[in-house]
């Protein structure tokens, strides 16, 4: 929401995102709603004496939080925000029951949305995604996985941290145990966080156009299997002279052992498209 606002959303730097999330702890603890609008009349009455050691006034004055709680009152009125309002509800519970059998696919679109309200709603999604995973027992075999296309953009870097990142890399460090897969796609490996690619077991790799996108993805390699360190001269040779349509495939699971695909449909020998 504060992102939405222009405001500083950092919860290690934002006053506002500190005070704001006090104040929704403080209802979800009474069994309360913390909507935006009962967090818009918290802002007006404050119902805390402090924040941490500082009274609530010092660290957030009466000014800037009627700023504040005015500039909320617009989103939550403005009819771009209405539509968010509306739709299906947000229960993993219900997506990932089976029906006749089998387990739904469900579909999660923001190609309609800017930049901005796309981070938003993917951190969203994918913290009730990470909060669903940890709340199963742990299995061996696969019962769901989770596809994200063009992940460009929503896993980069250090320093950079958008709302997405954080259970990304944690869906990709734990969701395994829980028979959870998770399986990224992107076409510019030079601008993905270096502990999600040494955390992929499985790697589909194509035709990858510039030097630093496939020095990205060896130096990923290297990261997962010692043995790749030796063979990155190798494998960035096969990676550059790679035909349309054709992946080097690499599995954490037979120690790093390489195998090519041209198929254009399922191979029925290698199972790989």
């Amino acid at each position: 929401m504060l992102r939405l606002l222009g405001r500083e959303s950092d919860p290690a730097k934002s006053r506002e995102h500190v005070l704001l999330s006090a104040l929704a702890e403080r209802r979800l603890l009474g069994g309360e709603s913390a909507a935006i609008g009962e967090l818009i009349g918290d802002l007006e009455t404050q119902p805390i004496a402090s924040i941490g050691a500082m009274a609530v006034d010092e660290y957030v004055t009466p000014n800037e939080r009627h700023a504040l709680a005015a500039s909320m009152n617009s989103l939550l009125a403005s009819p771009a925000l209405a539509s968010w309002r509306r739709g299906a509800t947000l229960d993993l519970d219900a997506w990932m029951t089976p029906r006749g059998g089998r387990t739904p696919a469900v579909i999660v679109s923001v190609a309609h949305l800017d930049d901005d309200e796309r981070s938003l709603v993917l951190g969203v999604l994918l913290e009730e995604v990470l909060a669903w995973v940890r709340s199963l027992p742990g299995a061996q075999r696969l019962r769901a996985m989770v596809l994200f296309d063009e992940v460009f953009g929503f896993l980069p870097p250090h320093p950079a941290n958008p709302p997405t990142k954080r259970p990304i890399v944690a869906l990709m460090k734990q969701a395994r145990a829980f028979g959870v897969g998770v399986v990224l796609a992107t076409q510019n490996p030079m601008d993905l966080d270096y502990r999600a690619l040494s955390n992929a077991g499985v790697w589909c790799i194509g035709r990858l156009q510039t030097d630093a996108d496939r020095a990205r993805v060896v130096e990923g390699l290297a990261g997962v299997r010692t043995r790749a360190k030796s063979e990155g001269a190798t494998l960035t040779s096969v990676i550059k002279s790679l035909p349309a349509r054709t992946f080097v495939v690499r599995e954490a699971a037979d120690g790093g052992a390489s195998r090519r695909c041209s198929h254009g449909r399922r191979c029925r020998s290698c199972g790989v498209r």
